[in-house]
């Protein structure tokens, strides 16, 4: 009985084990979002803004959304999985919240690499797999940045491809939905799913099925329901090399191959984002069928005029890890079956640790999105900042620089900086810019001070480098670090 009672528990802890895996790094992942937060290093751009709006679902409301400047959220990005997320503010009504489903969400993405590496490789495969995934220079630059509601795509298409991988479509359905419901242009990567689908498994029902509810979605939502709620046009277009508008795009594309397929080449940032992307993975998902799955994400960043798109910053690198992982596994689970027994377990092991090697060198090494984190020269003003925000009610409209906005974004009323002239409070924090303002953005902060000064608003609090000026009241003094900013000419 002692033997089947240890293979037992041993097979119950290597079931246990990409849970454990998954919830170490959530904790990491939520520790590194929760820590940026706490020392003023998040901002309004995204966490403030939809901060705001969870806010307000969180009070059975769509409330508009001052900070984007626009009556409902909803219209600028189609989320309305954000409201999933409300209840939890009920039992603690903080920001940081949003950080921690983040982090959950995204480590749960791993999940579903290890199982299905598992099935196809082995044990220790996937453990490398799914560590590579959780390291991800991809991943780990989304967590240094802010909260985004993209996250909530991740495990939506880590599941949905293991689904359609192991064949569990009771499992698909519902991921489906979930991504659709998570942002407009999730559908182009789950219509992706279905053409792998149709291609590669040849489930002819299922794939067209997949392609025609998440085309029909995507048409329906950028053409019909966002400007429905917007009460303008789609306004994420960014395609201007190829053409003003998707029907002209497409019609370039067409007519122009060549040009189109160099311009997803045409600079060093590309390449080099390309060579990070698929680096990372040894450029084992190019040669997977699931590549084709990557697709729309990859033609939505190269193809695009907007220079933030190519970064390997933020969290634009997130929702095509998971899919470059499962594609990575495939690639070598074929190369494998080509092998002689010996030689294909040794060379599933020796390339599963190259994979893991090559992400850790990429993450820590070349890319090193964690480095931020050491940058922070004003973490010492932290209570310093808090103790002038804590002067303003919860219930006032408030003018704020960026890493300020996110600490005051629980109200109906949050701007940024010089969007409201006439908000009740105005809060500034100069450390908090960490010395890269932008062209002008000196003069135009002096300003705001100087004009509120002049134009009824007094001073609530200033210490150090933080100041807070209260629309009719406030007697206090500016602090020597803001009189002499002001001064300044």
């Amino acid at each position: 009985m002692r033997p089947k009672i240890a293979r037992r528990f041993h097979w119950q802890l290597v079931d246990a084990l990409p849970l454990v895996l998954a919830l170490v790094a959530a904790v990491a992942y939520a520790s590194i979002s929760v820590y940026r937060h706490d020392v003023f290093a998040s901002g309004a751009f995204d966490l403030g803004v939809q901060d705001q709006t969870v806010w307000g679902y969180s009070r059975l409301e769509m409330i508009p959304n001052t900070v984007e400047m626009i009556r409902n959220l909803l219209g600028d990005h189609f989320h309305p999985i954000l409201m999933a997320i409300a209840p939890l503010y009920w039992i603690w009504d903080d920001v940081r919240v949003l950080f921690i489903v983040q982090a959950v969400l995204i480590a749960a993405g791993g999940i579903p690499i290890f199982w299905w590496a598992r099935q196809q490789l082995g044990l220790l495969p996937a453990i490398a797999f799914e560590i590579a995934y959780l390291v991800f220079w991809g991943v780990l630059s989304a967590v240094v940045y802010d909260f985004h509601h993209i996250a909530l795509a991740v495990p939506a298409v880590s599941f949905g491809l293991y689904a359609v991988l192991t064949k569990n479509n009771r499992l698909l359905w519902p991921m489906v939905l979930l991504g659709l419901l998570t942002r407009e242009n999730i559908a182009l990567t789950f219509a992706a799913i279905g053409v792998f689908v149709l291609l590669a498994q040849r489930r002819w029902r299922l794939g067209a099925a997949l392609v025609a509810v998440c085309a029909a979605w995507f048409v329906a939502v950028i053409e019909v329901i966002m400007p429905a709620i917007a009460g303008v046009p789609y306004s994420h277009w960014t395609y201007d090399a190829l053409g003003p508008s998707p029907v002209g795009a497409l019609l370039h594309i067409v007519r122009h191959p060549i040009s189109s397929l160099a311009l997803l080449f045409d600079n060093t940032i590309k390449l080099k984002l390309w060579a990070g992307l698929f680096g990372a993975w040894l450029f084992l998902p190019v040669l997977s069928p699931l590549f084709l799955v990557a697709i729309p994400e990859l033609l939505e960043r190269f193809w695009s005029s907007n220079p933030a798109l190519w970064s390997a910053s933020f969290h634009y690198s997130l929702v095509i890890a998971p899919v470059l992982a499962f594609a990575s596994i495939d690639t070598l689970a074929r190369i494998r079956r080509m092998l002689p027994h010996r030689l294909s377990e040794l060379a599933v092991r020796g390339v599963s640790i190259a994979v893991l090697g090559a992400g850790l060198i990429l993450a820590f090494g070349i890319v090193r999105p964690l480095d931020e984190l050491g940058t922070y020269s004003w973490a010492g003003q932290v209570a310093q900042i808090q103790s002038c925000l804590d002067v303003i009610p919860a219930d006032a409209s408030v003018s704020a620089s960026d890493a300020l906005l996110p600490h005051l974004s629980h109200r109906r009323e949050i701007y940024l900086l010089t969007m409201k002239a006439d908000a009740q409070y105005v809060a500034i924090d100069l450390a908090s810019y960490g010395g890269h303002f932008f062209p002008g953005e000196q003069t135009q902060i002096r300003d705001t001070i100087t004009r509120a000064l002049s134009g009824g608003y007094g001073v609530a609090c200033s210490k150090g480098t933080t100041v807070v000026l209260q629309r009719g009241g406030g007697n206090q003094s500016l602090s020597p670090e803001i009189a002499a900013f002001v001064a300044q000419s």
